[in-house]
């Protein structure tokens, strides 16, 4: 027994060193393998593609991004370019994803676009709803918001009004052709607007949100009397005034004060559900 033992230990030796060398081979092809891909195209970013923005350009949003095609696909976090992205005023959100081989999606949701305003230079920035104003280059941009018109950039309530018009649908402001200050002692936040179909309105920025739901059903109300234009005030009642009257009506103290709280005589009004009235 004593002479089979060295026999029976080569035998071991044998298939642990077989081993050893097929592990070697295998790491040896993965890292050549490695190597190969990293230097491939595969590995690099082929394509990045940029959607959602229309007040910022596509160039603007790429000079954040801090990675351009070509740059390696895997090592960049999608969470440092989104944070990257969002120090932009007009991004309200953005989401930043990959898909292998060499695409990355940056979808951006900018801050809504809720008026216009004619610049200092005489072109025409657009309004969004955060206040930011960006220029607008494009002639072919067409105007299917509110202008604002006689505000000062410091009035706090310009800001109010543009955070105010993102509550309103499309619809609505696509009706609004202007929109200008009108305040008064009663009302510091009261605005005066020009809508296309040729009526006046007077309401408050704080009001504006409820108060103009009900602008569609007043004007259908005075066109069933052949009245296609005049003033509405929606302010505490909703009342329409015809043109002549609102502007022609003696400007004593009383009836001004009348006017303002909504309820000046000598007028037609046409009043509709106030929502502040629901409980009645």
């Amino acid at each position: 027994m004593q002479e089979r033992m060295p026999v029976l230990r080569e035998e071991k030796r044998r298939p642990r060193s077989s081993r050893k060398l097929i592990v070697f081979l295998v790491l040896l092809f993965i890292s050549l393998l490695a190597v190969l891909f990293f230097r491939s195209s595969l590995s690099k970013i082929a394509q990045i593609e940029i959607t959602g923005n229309l007040a910022l350009t596509t160039e603007e949003i790429g000079q954040v991004l801090s990675i351009s095609v070509g740059d390696n696909f895997f090592p960049f976090r999608s969470a440092s370019v989104e944070a990257r992205v969002r120090q932009l005023q007009a991004v309200e959100n953005v989401a930043v994803s990959k898909k292998f081989p060499g695409l990355v999606r940056v979808a951006v949701e900018e801050y809504p676009r809720v008026a216009f305003q004619i610049n200092s230079s005489g072109g025409k920035d657009m309004l969004l709803s955060n206040g930011l104003a960006i220029p607008v280059n494009d002639p072919g941009v067409v105007v299917d918001k509110p202008i604002l018109s006689g505000w000062s950039d410091s009035d706090p309530w310009k800001a109010k009004l543009t955070e105010t018009l993102r509550r309103l649908s499309d619809k609505t402001l696509a009706e609004i052709s202007e929109i200008k200050p009108s305040p008064t002692k009663t009302y510091e936040d009261k605005i005066k607007m020009y809508t296309r179909s040729q009526f006046e309105v007077y309401t408050t920025i704080t009001y504006l949100p409820d108060k103009i739901q009900y602008l569609d059903e007043m004007i259908e109300q005075v066109a069933e009397k052949d009245v296609s234009s005049g003033v509405f005030e929606l302010l505490e009642a909703n009342t329409h005034i015809p043109f002549d009257m609102y502007y022609t009506q003696p400007q004593d103290p009383a009836k001004e004060a009348d006017k303002k709280s909504g309820s000046a005589s000598n007028t037609t009004k046409n009043d509709t559900k106030d929502p502040q009235k629901k409980g009645n």
